[in-house]
């Protein structure tokens, strides 16, 4: 395939009362000075996770940490036998407590590590829009802790920021099923993420060419987990040409646009992107733009029928399209013009 060239208010810093800094590099006034209700919201979200309760009361909040006075005691709240495993092996409670401590310790740097990415992110999306009302749903935070606590890769980490952030800046808006298919995310698996997210054509659709086994086995893993479906089928996604023998998709300021002969049938090969994966890809900010032109465009060139396939710039004047070609694609180079590969 070859392409021609043608031509919001905050308010003041808030002091927080009662509340103590979890770590000297979480810049707590900076998030005490967003509006509400982001900021009571934030400050209870990122506290939460990272062992630090903040309350806008008088009165001051804290931990309160069981405390055990004997290992009756211990066997009374746990549940366990502890009691008879020490005096049957007495430095058993020393290697237990080293790798709770162990655990604990790493487990809370990625917490801590999270929330900061979290709260700067914050700060940054409440400069460009309106956080959303509503609370924040306890049992998500939980839920959502117990997961990220074990990330300890920091590109992960930004993932899982990603997620604290959307749902505090509005609540609902990152699913249960998201947050349960994340932590089974690693770096190749983001990878794949960010490809074929990349690729989505409309809302939910993901053209493929039918047998490619590169894609298929790629298109398996990301099955796998939960982000596609369709996968080895022979589904396909048909339509027509208009009555003025157009096409077109947008993305963002550009689009997909083909033309031919007005009322001709088209079919794309292809997959479903789930609603986790349209997630995702929402919070990652993955925007389709001339990769997924140019996937699609490829298909489309492959119709039995003969089809004009190009990439433009749109607008819209009342209710008319406009379109400015800046790469037409053609099966073969045509005879006369100039033209450049496109991968």
């Amino acid at each position: 395939m070859a392409a021609a060239k043608t031509s919001k208010t905050t308010s003041k810093p808030a002091t927080a009362k009662g509340a103590s800094a979890p770590s000297a590099t979480l810049d707590w006034a900076t998030i005490f000075s967003l509006g509400e209700p982001l900021k009571t919201r934030a400050a209870r979200a990122l506290g939460q996770v990272i062992g630090v309760p903040w309350s806008s009361e008088v009165e001051e909040t804290g931990l309160t940490l069981a405390q055990f006075s004997s290992p009756d005691a211990i066997d009374q709240a746990l549940g366990v036998n502890a009691k008879a495993a020490v005096e049957n092996d007495p430095a058993i409670l020393g290697r237990a407590s080293a790798r709770l401590l162990s655990e604990a310790l790493q487990t809370q740097a990625n917490r801590e590590a999270i929330v900061i990415k979290a709260a700067t992110q914050l700060v940054e999306l409440a400069s460009q829009e309106e956080a959303g009302e509503g609370a924040l749903d306890e049992g998500w935070l939980l839920s959502f802790g117990a997961r990220a606590e074990r990330t300890t890769d920091p590109m992960l980490q930004n993932v899982w920021a990603a997620a604290l952030t959307a749902e505090i800046f509005q609540p609902g808006r990152i699913s249960p099923n998201l947050l349960d298919g994340l932590h089974r995310l690693g770096a190749r698996e983001l990878g794949l993420v960010n490809k074929y997210a990349g690729l989505i054509l409309g809302d939910e659709f993901i053209p493929i060419p039918p047998g490619d086994l590169r894609h298929l086995k790629a298109l398996f893993e990301l099955q796998a987990l939960g982000y596609v479906h369709g996968t080895g089928t022979r589904f396909s996604r048909e339509g027509q040409l208009d009555e003025s023998g157009l096409f077109w998709v947008v993305f963002g300021e550009e689009a997909l646009l083909v033309q031919g002969e007005p009322g001709a049938g088209w079919s794309l090969p292809g997959v479903f992107a789930s609603q986790a994966l349209q997630e995702l890809s929402k919070i990652l900010d993955i925007q389709p733009g001339r990769d997924a032109i140019i996937n699609a465009a490829k298909l489309f060139l492959d119709q039995p029928r003969q089809l004009k396939v190009m990439r433009a710039k749109w607008s819209r004047e009342d209710n008319r399209m406009r379109f400015e070609p800046i790469e037409i694609y053609h099966k073969t180079a045509p005879e006369g013009v100039e033209v450049e590969r496109v991968e």
